[in-house]
C-alpha cells in the first residue's frame, strides 16, 4: 500500500490544490513533492519507532492526538496548517536535521526550502493521521503493539519509497541516520 498514493486520494483534485495555494506552487509541483516528502518523513518515523522509547512515544502520540478525523475537515486544517501540529510533529521526527531534510526535498523538487517547509507542516499530520487511523483500526482486529507500528511503519516507507518518482537514496540516508528523540 502506497502511502502517497492514499493520501493523493483522500485530498482529491480540490484538497491538492488547496495546498499548492498555501505554498506557493503548482499542483503537479505539489503532487511531485509530496512524493519525496512522505518517504522521508515515514522514514524518519521507522527509524524513530526502532527504539523503545521512540515507538511508545510515536504510539501515544496517535492514542493522545491522532485519531484520522484530520481528513474529516481537510479543507479547514490545510487553510489553517500554521496553527496545526506540523511544527511539533516535525521537531520529534526529524529534531535538529530538520534544515537539511528541507534542503534536500528543495534540491530533489525544485520547490524553495520555505515551500518544502509549509508542505512538510501540511504532510506531517496527515500521516499521523493516517497512521492514527490505521491502529484504531487493528485495534478492533486485535490489537496493535509496538511491533504493529514499526512493521506498518516500514512496510509503508518500503512501498512510499519504491512509488516515488524522485531519486530520494541519499535523502533518506540522511534521515535514516536521524537519532530519533524519542518523542511523540
Amino acid at each position: 500500500m502506497d502511502l502517497t498514493k492514499i493520501l493523493m486520494s483522500q485530498l482529491g483534485d480540490g484538497g491538492l490544490e488547496a495546498i499548492a495555494g498555501q505554498i506557493g506552487a503548482n499542483k503537479e509541483q505539489t503532487q511531485s513533492a509530496l512524493g519525496g516528502i512522505v518517504p522521508s518523513l515515514l522514514g524518519a518515523m521507522t527509524n524513530n519507532s526502532k527504539s523503545q522509547d521512540g515507538a511508545n512515544g510515536l504510539l501515544g502520540a496517535l492514542d493522545k492526538d491522532h485519531d484520522g478525523s484530520i481528513f474529516d475537515n481537510l479543507g479547514g486544517f490545510i487553510g489553517n496548517f500554521n496553527d496545526g501540529p506540523g511544527n511539533g510533529i516535525l521537531n520529534h521526527v526529524l529534531g535538529d536535521n530538520r534544515p537539511k531534510v528541507e534542503q534536500g526535498l528543495s534540491q530533489k523538487t525544485g520547490l524553495n526550502t520555505g515551500q518544502i517547509g509549509n508542505l512538510l507542516k501540511i504532510a506531517a499530520p496527515l500521516i499521523m493521521g493516517y497512521l492514527g487511523k490505521e491502529k484504531r483500526q487493528k485495534e478492533t482486529q486485535g490489537g496493535f503493539d509496538l511491533g504493529g507500528i514499526a512493521g506498518l511503519l516500514g512496510g509503508l516507507t518500503k512501498t512510499a519509497d519504491q512509488g516515488s518518482s524522485l531519486d530520494l537514496g541519499d535523502l533518506l540516508n540522511i534521515v535514516g541516520s536521524l537519532s530519533g528523540g524519542g518523542g511523540s
